[in-house]
């Protein structure tokens, strides 16, 4: 702002300047006048009012699609497929590529054989024996038990002949050594028995779940990798560029297509700071794209100042039904402010001669030098915001040719008491 006062100030001075010096030629008094006219000069007269201006300023801005994303693969492979091209419309959920998933499909493959065999192995712990193998540990039970009734029958039998005298020591010590491997086996064969209608332990079980847990999980991975071998469309819209083609390699992240929702454009525009309380939510602004014009809707005010450019951006979204404005072009809005109630004056009643600015206002058939102090500079208008005030003559037309003091007469008839 005040680099374009200074400006203007420039320009105001080197004409009053220049028209000073021929001004004062013609004042030269002539025997063909009287003293009072020679002493007047002709001026025009405006009164100090309040009033609005409302500023124009002109932005311009990028066109964009409404919603855009690069999609690329999640997983590395050779691309196999890739149909679409520039321009085709797709929808949410299109298949837009694919990679070759021969690899892929025989890791699932090798997940659900060992799902398959974890299942199996939890299956049998949970269940238990079969009914075959409870009734053959039943059985050993029973034989053990007879084997040992007899053979404590024998040992009875022979104890009684050992007291006798009519078998040998050694004799006796083994018939009761037999007595007591019988017993063992007994109890050997009903732990058997008792386990096998128990069923398995609870951390048996457990180890067994969390493996087949574990399998499960594993399936579900090779699943998800080879549905990520498709590439399907995040949004609806139209493909704006392709990326890559057929038989390459694509890496995880590696740009495939990109995609732009374009039935509906926006731009962000670059608000001065200063004009930013005058630009609200659902505003309509109209832009204009060479000869053609639209109407555009502000849908955000960012929440911060760009600090390199003193700007904050406003998006604003136009309907592009008919596809016929491009994401990429240039378009430009005007947009108003309205500033508040002051005194405005034009720029050639303001004058700086090497000194601080000034304006003559008309008092008493004279032309009074006033100092003001400027403010904006909308219009070819400056803003005072010192200096006048409301009623005073402001000398419109021939102050460049005044001095402080001059006796001046108003154009179209007399001086004003």
């Amino acid at each position: 702002m005040k680099s374009t006062i200074k400006k203007w100030m420039g320009l105001v001075l080197i004409t009053s300047l220049s028209l000073l010096g021929t001004a004062c030629n013609k004042d030269v008094p002539t025997e063909a006048t009287g003293d009072a006219q020679i002493q007047s000069k002709l001026v025009k007269t405006s009164p100090i009012q309040l009033q609005k201006l409302k500023q124009i300023s002109e932005l311009s801005g990028t066109l964009a699609p409404i919603e855009e994303t690069t999609i690329s693969f999640e997983v590395p492979g050779q691309i196999k497929s890739l149909p679409l091209k520039e321009g085709d419309a797709v929808k949410k959920g299109d298949v837009l590529a694919s990679l070759d998933s021969t690899e892929y499909a025989l890791q699932l493959a090798l997940a659900n054989a060992d799902v398959h065999g974890a299942g199996a192995s939890l299956a049998k712990v949970k269940n238990g024996a079969r009914e075959q193998e409870v009734q053959q540990a039943k059985v050993t039970v029973d034989a053990k038990k007879i084997s040992l009734a007899k053979v404590q029958k024998d040992y009875q039998r022979m104890e009684q002949l050992y007291k006798n005298g009519a078998i040998s020591q050694t004799e006796f010590e083994a018939v009761k050594h037999a007595a007591e491997l019988a017993e063992k086996d007994v109890v050997a064969a009903a732990e058997a028995y008792a386990l096998v209608t128990a069923g398995a332990r609870t951390e048996d079980v457990s180890l067994t779940q969390a493996s087949y847990q574990g399998a499960v999980v594993t399936r579900e991975q090779a699943s998800t990798t080879l549905a990520k071998t498709e590439l399907k469309a995040p949004i609806s819209g139209t493909i704006l560029s392709k990326l890559t083609d057929v038989g390459q390699l694509a890496s995880p992240g590696t740009p495939v297509y990109r995609i732009g929702t374009i039935t509906q454009l926006k731009t962000v525009l670059p608000v001065p700071d200063s004009q930013i309380g005058s630009w609200k939510l659902g505003d309509v602004v109209e832009l204009t794209l060479y000869e053609s014009k639209r109407a555009g809707k502000v849908t955000k005010i960012y929440p911060a100042t760009n600090e390199l450019t003193g700007t904050i951006s406003v998006e604003v979204v136009i309907d592009n039904t008919k596809q016929d404005w491009f994401a990429g072009q240039v378009v430009s809005v005007k947009h108003g402010t309205t500033q508040a109630k002051g005194i405005f004056v034009g720029a050639q009643s303001v004058f700086s001669r090497g000194s601080e600015p000034f304006v003559f206002v008309y008092k008493e058939g004279k032309a009074i030098k006033t100092p003001v102090t400027l403010g904006q500079f909308i219009g070819n208008q400056f803003e005072v915001t010192t200096g006048l005030s409301i009623g005073d003559q402001l000398i419109t037309m021939g102050a460049d040719r005044l001095l402080d003091g001059d006796a001046v007469s108003l154009k179209g008839g007399n001086a004003h008491d």
